[in-house]
């Protein structure tokens, strides 16, 4: 049935498939930009690109160098700064024309991969909190360094699976017509299954999020009532509450920006192409956005990040207490 599906494709005479060496004529928006236009988009795209690797690249380089800052809870964050850093560094690479299979199969795979690596970080990053809060007392057991480490190998592993399961699929799906243009490439039940994980993300996250709301409030409830002692014990619940807005609001975000990609793979098999140009725009410029809103959210709202930066690079550091 694929094969068929693909043939109609192939066959549509004014769609995205009139190509030049891979690359979409019809189908990329920039075609129909004038030169200015198109100087100032490539412009703006570049340093998006360039803040992106900068700004993640700070992230890791400072979580690296600073040995307080090396919790279970940043090893996460360093995780999704990786992804962010590799698309700051390698998006700039669509522009190369992929002539052949291989070529296609082997940018495609490296694409799914770093997409599915994504939102695997962002569950992680959401278990991360969801322990800390829910769990406290057992935090640093179920949650430590070494432990983390290991989830992100296998969250990498899995990532990479995907990714070869992708390739896979172009180099059998593949034909000369089609370029290399995965959306079309790409079976129904491939994209259902990256899909699948998107969703279970979404629940996993609104499960998650519920709790902690309601671990919160209870805290909240609770502070009213006590000594002015007993407030002061609350700090630590305090501190990891601060952490958890943050992160919460990282993965958040990036699931939001997420979105528009997962909803052009879903309706790429259910609509024609050109009602689907404009997604297809926002969905490229939202991958984009949500590598580069991460590190500002860090630097912004935590505290440490910013005295980091200061003490990475020599700066007077003001006097913070350390934990």
């Amino acid at each position: 049935m694929n094969q068929t599906w693909l043939s109609d494709k192939r066959n549509t005479t004014d769609g995205p498939f009139q190509e030049d060496c891979g690359r979409p004529t019809n189908g990329n928006i920039l075609t129909n930009m004038s030169t200015s236009v198109k100087a100032l988009a490539l412009a703006i795209l570049l340093l998006s690109l360039l803040f992106t690797a900068v700004g993640n690249g700070l992230v890791l380089v400072i979580i690296a160098k600073i040995r307080r800052l090396r919790t279970a809870a940043n090893l996460t964050i360093v995780n999704l700064a990786s992804y962010d850093f590799v698309v700051g560094t390698t998006f700039g690479f669509v522009i190369i024309p992929r002539c052949t299979m291989l070529q296609c199969a082997f940018f495609m795979g490296f694409v799914y991969t770093i997409l599915q690596g994504s939102m695997l970080g962002i569950g992680l990053c959401t278990l991360n909190r969801y322990v800390a809060i829910a769990h406290p007392l057992r935090y640093k057991v179920l949650m430590s360094p070494e432990r983390t480490c290991w989830l992100i190998t296998s969250c990498l592993l899995y990532s990479v699976a995907v990714g070869s399961a992708a390739a896979i699929q172009i180099s059998h799906y593949w034909q000369p017509s089609l370029g290399c243009l995965a959306d079309f490439i790409l079976p129904f039940h491939f994209m259902a299954f990256i899909i699948g994980h998107y969703v279970a993300l979404f629940i996993f996250m609104i499960y998650c999020y519920v709790a902690i709301a309601r671990i919160a409030s209870d805290h909240a409830r609770r502070i009213g009532g006590e000594s002015d002692e007993e407030r002061r014990e609350m700090s630590a619940f305090r501190e990891t509450m601060t952490m958890t807005k943050i992160i919460l609001t990282v993965v958040g975000t990036s699931w939001v920006l997420l979105g528009p990609h997962v909803l052009s793979l879903l309706l790429m098999h259910i609509l024609p192409w050109w009602q689907l140009r404009v997604l297809r725009a926002i969905r490229s410029n939202t991958l984009i956005l949500n590598s580069l809103l991460n590190p500002i959210i860090y630097f912004y709202k935590y505290k440490d990040y910013r005295l980091g930066v200061r003490e990475l690079f020599g700066c007077p550091m003001p006097d913070i207490q350390q934990h």
